[in-house]
């Protein structure tokens, strides 16, 4: 159907095509001229070489006069007619379908250009962007560093596209935020308290990115902006710091169970948080967009796992995770 519409749609033809039927125009008609009308002209009986220079006089509307038709041949004056009014229909459609192709292709080249210019602005956007992320992947690295017992003796460079996986959501969410060992040293400050310090610093440098530039950005990369700096990961610190005030408050002890907790567990709930996982993989979705304007440089994750020789000391922030069993219940074993 799409097929047939295009076919009569004689505008929509190609100018090799109008070329084509305005060559097949000139060969059938001098065909007529040659092989019907033979004996039809003023003075000469006209053989095919004749007749075709006489068709394409025709169809070009040049009119030479040296080969007339005779006037009293109604079937060849009506051929005649009929040869000139398709040729100037077919130059007209030619001309049209010539001046519409150097049309599209100004726009194709306009877009093009277009297309290049946003895309060399995006990637300086992004450009600008990177600092920050690059920043928050090197606090993933000091948790990554508190949250492991692998002492290598050096520094380990690591790809978080190869990283992020169930392995690294596991041992991650073991993190101690009462634990008062940070890059401050011993006594300082808990690393709930830092981590909820960077991840601030995090949420309001994209904060103030977004008011700079969104209105530059592709929506998608500004929704996926604004999911990272509101994800309910980057508050786990604090909602572990507000059950430690209430306890103080209190007067009471209670267990450990939060986000990342509940995560981990064996027990199925209803809309079981998934904080980890969800804020990482949208955290790559970003990382890798920064890597295809940086080609041949990914942005790594450098963690120091020399043994004793800065703060915070490889796995200072390792807490026994409470998990709940089948049954729902606090399982510490």
């Amino acid at each position: 159907m799409l097929y047939y519409k295009k076919f009569s749609d004689i505008s929509s033809y190609s100018p090799l095509t109008y070329g084509l039927i305005y060559l097949a125009n000139i060969i059938i008609f001098s065909i007529l001229y040659a092989f019907i009308f033979t004996d039809d002209f003023v003075d000469i009986s006209i053989d095919y070489i004749q007749s075709l220079y006489f068709s394409v006089v025709t169809v070009t509307t040049l009119g030479f006069g040296d080969i007339t038709p005779k006037l009293d041949e109604a079937p060849l004056l009506l051929v005649v007619t009929a040869q000139v009014f398709l040729g100037v229909v077919t130059i007209g459609l030619f001309l049209n379908s010539i001046s519409q192709k150097l049309s599209d292709r100004k726009d194709s080249d306009q877009k093009r250009i277009e297309g290049e210019v946003e895309s060399r602005n995006q990637s300086k956007l992004l450009t600008i962007l990177k600092p920050t992320i690059v920043s928050y992947i090197e606090i993933l690295s000091e948790t990554y560093k508190v949250t492991t017992t692998k002492a290598t003796g050096d520094f380990v460079e690591l790809i978080p596209d190869d990283l992020f996986s169930q392995a690294y959501y596991d041992q991650i969410s073991r993190q101690d935020f009462f634990s008062n060992h940070t890059r401050y040293g011993e006594g300082v400050m808990t690393w709930g308290d830092f981590i909820d310090q960077e991840n601030s610093k995090f949420t309001h440098q994209i904060d103030d990115y977004l008011n700079k530039f969104a209105l530059s950005l592709p929506i998608e990369l500004v929704e996926l902006l604004v999911e990272l700096k509101g994800h309910h990961f980057l508050f786990n610190c604090r909602q572990a710091k507000q059950m430690r005030q209430f306890e103080i408050a209190q007067g009471v002890e209670i267990q450990r169970v939060n986000l990342l907790t509940l995560e981990h567990s064996s027990v199925d709930i209803d809309e079981k948080p998934s904080s980890i996982r969800d804020f990482h993989e949208k955290l790559l979705k970003l990382i890798s967009l920064l890597d295809e304007i940086n080609a041949g440089e990914r942005i790594t994750m450098k963690v120091d796992l020399r043994e004793g020789v800065t703060a915070p000391s490889i796995g200072s922030s390792i807490a026994d995770i409470v998990k709940l069993g089948p049954s729902g219940k606090v399982d510490n074993s």
